[in-house]
């Protein structure tokens, strides 16, 4: 398989390029930036020359307001998938741009919206009988009985980052692969709402539509704030949020994100709570390279755990594996739906802009 990389950045270098070591060590890797190489990495002297490639795929890891033109510009290639790395786009404007685009079937079936979250799919999995042998069960194996949308009384999500603290006993942000210091001064739109509500979003929504549940998803933001737990103002579009409490509904099912990337030192929830009308609840829990399900009924716990980086399943299931008949087009259009309500969201927290 032949792969291109438009951006070379941190993502690419902590998260895809170990996944594709492990997982396919005979892909041939391209990539361009205008910024940087990469050893291992056969660099195209141009984004053109790249595109130009008999690519079998091709993955966007630009900046997020260089998603779509970059992407308009792959879309006249050959290349027959094209990935979008999270946000998928980083204005409305951008988003009425790509929607438009979407609307044609020729161009949605070659485009999908990735987010590494879209691989937590154990509570579904367990819900429907099917849970990946490669989890390990801890406890006693009992039969879990099956659920569906119908059953679902809540759920929430979760995605709070451990922090570093300063000398001055301010919090600084952590590589979410490596945990060292991220160097990136973080601006508006780059804030919790769009950078990581955006995974909590695509986890849920996911685990929502395999249960049966619709695309319905509204969203009010609560408690948004900076780094520094000071409220954001508006007509501030340079603050980056800290931290917010997302609440609404999807598929009809009450919800609730908590986000925060300055929980602080050693502090780390991630993942999902998942109450069903009959009483049970399910968690999907990760911190590192393990992931913990549980599922909680009439006192008695049941428990599995996943070993191995979050990316390696998410590229296993979506940048290696084949194209699926339907396409992409569904789990596309609702990661565009998702960055729209969250756009929206920092609008009415901040003004239009």
């Amino acid at each position: 398989m032949k792969i291109g990389f438009v951006g070379l950045g941190a993502v690419v270098q902590t998260a895809y390029l170990p996944a594709l070591a492990a997982l396919a060590e005979d892909a041939e890797i391209w990539g361009f930036d205008p910024e940087l190489t990469l050893s291992g990495v056969n660099q195209a002297s141009s984004l053109e020359a790249l595109l130009a490639l008999p690519l079998d795929r091709l993955v966007i890891a630009t900046p997020s307001l260089l998603h779509l033109p970059v992407l308009e510009q792959a879309l006249a290639s050959q290349i027959p998938l094209i990935l979008v790395e999270k946000p998928l786009v980083a204005s409305l404007a951008q988003h009425d741009r790509l929607q438009a685009l979407l609307a044609d079937p020729a161009v949605a079936g070659r485009v999908l919206a990735l987010d590494h979250w879209m691989a937590r799919i154990a509570v579904q999995q367990l819900l429907r009988g099917e849970l990946d042998a490669s989890w390990q069960p801890l406890t006693g194996e009992a039969r879990v009985r099956p659920a569906t949308i119908q059953d679902v009384a809540e759920v929430e999500g979760f995605l709070l980052e451990p922090c570093g603290i300063d000398e001055q006993g301010h919090p600084f942000a952590l590589n979410f692969a490596t945990g060292e210091p991220d160097q990136r001064t973080f601006h508006h739109p780059d804030g919790v709402i769009l950078d990581i509500g955006t995974h909590v979003l695509a986890m849920i929504r996911e685990l929502l539509v395999a249960l049966g549940g619709g695309d319905s998803l509204h969203l009010i933001a609560e408690g948004v704030c900076d780094r520094l737990g000071q409220p954001i103002v508006l007509g501030d579009l340079r603050t980056a949020e800290g931290r917010a409490c997302l609440r609404g509904e999807a598929a009809g099912v009450p919800l609730t994100l908590w986000l925060d990337k300055y929980a602080g030192a050693g502090v780390e929830k991630k993942g999902l709570s998942l109450l069903l009308k009959d009483g049970r609840r399910l968690e999907l829990l990760r911190s590192g390279n393990q992931a913990w399900l549980h599922h909680h009924e009439n006192g008695v716990l049941q428990r599995w755990q996943l070993e191995g980086p979050l990316y390696r399943h998410c590229i296993a299931q979506t940048l290696l594996a084949p194209i699926p008949v339907a396409g992409w087009h569904g789990v596309t259009a609702r990661r565009l739906r998702e960055v729209g309500l969250l756009l929206d969201l920092q609008q009415q927290l901040r003004g239009p802009h």
